[in-house]
């Protein structure tokens, strides 16, 4: 029997009910936004649970919860390496990044910068984090609007413009405190509504989640290939990839520094950081477990399966709306949207911190009164959130397929440069600012040249390594440029560096 889609008006209530809900969360923090600090850092008085949840929801996006698990259901389980990659990094940032930030009371990373390097390299930072977070976020928009076009018929556009203009007025409403109330909401109901997903799944299977085990261990659903290679996606290249990914999200990038500052001291940032670790493992292992159900609860019914194998990337929303009762399907839809706003969000907020801090703020007007800022930051919530919105629609209508990979690759282009400009500052003594600059320009510049050679010619290395290979010649030419003329005082820059003087 060929499955029919439903989406039906309990799932519309509960859906709506869920749109409606966080909006109200952002005209209740709308009460508080009276200054630029209670806008941007929530005034420093944020809880570390709520901040750690806030975290690991902006990080996993829509396309996670989409994308992730269809992958596993082609291939395997190799993103497990990349939970490992965030345990890792996590005492790097708690331990060396966390107290340079708090030590120098930045509302921007790029600010470190300007004191260690120069102005140049922290407009460059921060042109890099925008770009990073630009691309992303209109894709980020489109991959659920593609999922809820599949179950209730409506077309793209109207559902890119449901995600971004939600998005967009609780966020210009409440600023910061918004953004993690919301996004620490949004963990939870994304999180429940996978968890459905695995328990319905295992409740029609006559094994239940022993079937899905079994069938995922002999498929090798619940495995990776082990081989030492760059060219596919193995344990080794995952971990590693993973690790430039995981310290550039988590150490460098302001969605997550911005995150850090809002709570009251470093103890509890970097308790939050603990806690985004332990919340973000089993995040990805039931990402894994949901991809590994599908494909078992399709063994099982075959004849239920009726995309095509170039539609696998829309597994998730095809079962969602083919298979889950009516309330818990619209539940699993305020799930994936869920994992989309609270991007969405996170990037909007931090993007307008950037733009006000960096540029406007450092550049043009320094002497205005905290409210003129304050309303220039939630008018340029509005037009940036429009802007983006109207980016991911442009994006839609001109074709673009493979978002995954395409998200993959803008987060290499620029956060690889990105942490690269960060190791080189707090690791090196000789690094100096110009060559800095060119070493980061240049590394976005051939990676992007390698991806369209790749695409023309076949991939030698898999795009995963487009972070590291961006950082490597970030500090590669940035070092050994600055060994050409006068070293900098050391005393310019001690407070600024983990290296020692010789």
């Amino acid at each position: 029997m060929i499955p029919e889609a439903h989406f039906g008006w309990l799932d519309w209530t509960v859906f709506a009910s869920y749109l409606g809900a966080i909006v109200l969360v952002g005209a209740y923090f709308s009460k508080r936004q009276n200054s630029t600090d209670e806008f941007f850092t929530a005034s420093k008085r944020m809880h570390w649970l709520p901040v750690s949840l806030s975290i690991v929801a902006s990080l996993f996006s829509g396309i996670s919860f989409i994308g992730q698990p269809s992958r596993v259901y082609r291939y395997d389980s190799v993103i497990f390496a990349y939970a490992i990659s965030v345990l890792l990094v996590t005492p790097i940032v708690m331990y060396v990044l966390i107290p340079f930030y708090r030590r120098l009371d930045v509302t921007t990373a790029y600010e470190y910068l300007e004191r260690r390097f120069s102005l140049n390299v922290r407009l460059l930072a921060s042109s890099l984090f925008i770009l990073k977070r630009l691309f992303w976020m209109g894709l980020v928009a489109l991959a659920p609007s593609l999922a809820l076009t599949t179950i209730t018929g409506l077309r793209v556009e109207y559902c890119i413009l449901l995600i971004g203009v939600v998005a967009t007025i609780y966020t210009g409403l409440g600023g910061m405190s918004a953004v993690i109330w919301t996004d620490a909401a949004q963990f939870v109901i994304l999180t429940l509504g996978q968890v459905l997903m695995i328990w319905f799944i295992a409740s029609k299977l006559d094994g239940g989640f022993a079937e899905i085990w079994e069938v995922g261990r002999e498929s090798g659903k619940v495995w990776m290939s082990m081989e030492f290679t760059f060219v596919d996606l193995t344990f080794w290249s995952m971990l590693i990839a993973g690790c430039v990914f995981a310290l550039s999200d988590l150490g460098v990038d302001q969605v997550t520094v911005q995150r850090l500052m809002t709570t009251p001291d470093e103890k509890t940032a970097q308790r939050s950081m603990i806690f985004n670790a332990l919340f973000k493992f089993p995040g990805m292992m039931v990402l894994l477990g949901i991809g590994v159900a599908l494909y078992a609860y399709y063994q099982a019914f075959p004849e239920l399966l009726t995309l095509g194998e170039d539609q696998i990337d829309q597994v998730v929303p095809f079962f969602v709306v083919t298979e889950l009762p009516a309330g818990i399907s619209g539940f699993v839809i305020a799930a994936i949207f869920a994992a989309a706003m609270s991007s969405f969000d996170s990037g909007l907020n931090c993007m307008v911190t950037a733009f006000t801090v960096d540029w406007y703020k450092r550049l043009y007007k320094s002497d205005l009164e905290d409210r003129e800022y304050l309303k220039l930051a939630k008018l340029l919530t509005f037009v940036l959130g429009g802007l983006i919105t109207l980016m991911s629609i442009l994006i839609y209508q001109a074709g673009v397929k493979s978002i995954i990979d395409k998200s993959n690759k803008y987060l290499g282009f620029f956060g690889g440069a990105l942490l690269g400009i960060f190791l080189l500052g707090m690791l090196t003594r000789r690094a100096k600012p110009l060559p800095t600059v060119i070493g980061a320009v240049a590394s976005v510049a051939l990676v992007i040249l390698l991806d369209l050679w790749q695409e023309e010619n076949g991939a030698f290395v898999h795009n995963y390594m487009y972070g590291l290979i961006s950082m490597v010649i970030t500090m590669a030419v940035g070092y050994f440029g600055s060994l050409l003329g006068r070293e900098t005082p050391y005393e310019t820059i001690q407070d600024f560096t983990m290296a020692k003087k010789k």
